[in-house]
């Protein structure tokens, strides 16, 4: 029984999409009570159930549930109580929006991380020379990567439409963690970035190399690299501790943010 429940637990958080049977009459509403008793039948009750509510989808749920060790997790239940999936529900003509977590978020289940403040730092953000997109009245959002961190890559494709879309002003930095490979992509990026090539700067860092532009036209390669060594002893005076991290509005968030928690930080106006 115990490695069922460690099972079933886990199964919660993770993103696959997977069924189990319930049963619940049709006329019954579907609240908190009624999911905790489901989740006990699966031998689930070190669990919180948080709150349920009614997905944008005809005859759905979304639940949210604290786990023993205080994680946040969140599923999709059937109106009839027969199906249970696990994993976000993505509204794909929204341009991929997580709509489990645009909900979780705004109804407080899933808590906005509170970052860490940059105000005693003596740190100074050097920004001149960095990649920049979106309008200089957006609100700032300056990124630290590494090109070959996935999670850095899941960002920044959440991050470019904000800032095509004017919403932010994104300012690109360099903090690289994966060796010589990857400072390698990033002068590469710098040199495209130089170029005036944005749309192939772009096509280069989410290829991680495979495509992009012509690297044999002028490129200042002795100020590439004094960008690349200012973002990496930044990051190193700001104790960054992975990437991605995030400074927004005087404070650090280390991870994968994405844009609907980035929105809500800006909308608390970065508390």
């Amino acid at each position: 029984m115990r490695k069922r429940r460690s099972v079933l637990s886990w199964a919660l958080v993770a993103f696959l999409s997977v069924v189990t049977p319930f049963t619940l009459k049709a006329a019954e509403k579907m609240d908190a009570a009624k999911v905790k008793k489901m989740l006990k039948t699966m031998g689930i009750s070190q669990v919180e159930v948080l709150g349920v509510q009614p997905a944008p989808v005809k005859g759905l749920y979304m639940v949210y549930v604290k786990l023993g060790d205080n994680r946040r997790a969140a599923f999709v239940l059937s109106k009839d109580g027969r199906y249970l999936i696990t994993g976000k529900l993505i509204d794909i003509k929204e341009g991929g929006k997580d709509l489990t977590m645009e909900v979780g978020v705004n109804k407080g289940y899933f808590p906005l991380p509170s970052g860490r403040s940059l105000k005693d730092s003596k740190v100074r953000i050097n920004t001149t020379g960095s990649p920049v997109f979106g309008p200089s009245r957006a609100p700032e959002v300056v990124v630290y990567f590494d090109p070959l961190c996935p999670f850095c890559l899941k960002e920044l494709r959440d991050l470019k439409p904000m800032a095509e879309e004017g919403k932010i002003r994104l300012v690109l930095k360099y903090f690289i963690v994966h060796g010589d490979k990857a400072r390698n992509l990033a002068y590469k990026a710098l040199c495209l970035y130089q170029q005036g090539q944005k749309r192939a700067f772009w096509d280069f860092i989410f290829s991680r190399g495979a495509t992009g532009g012509d690297f044999r036209g002028k490129c200042d390669e002795g100020k590439v690299e004094l960008i690349l060594t200012r973002d990496g002893e930044e990051a190193q005076k700001l104790q960054l501790r992975g990437t991605p991290a995030s400074i927004i509005r005087g404070k650090v968030y280390t991870g994968y943010l994405g844009r609907v928690v980035l929105t809500k930080i800006l909308s608390a106006g970065g508390s």
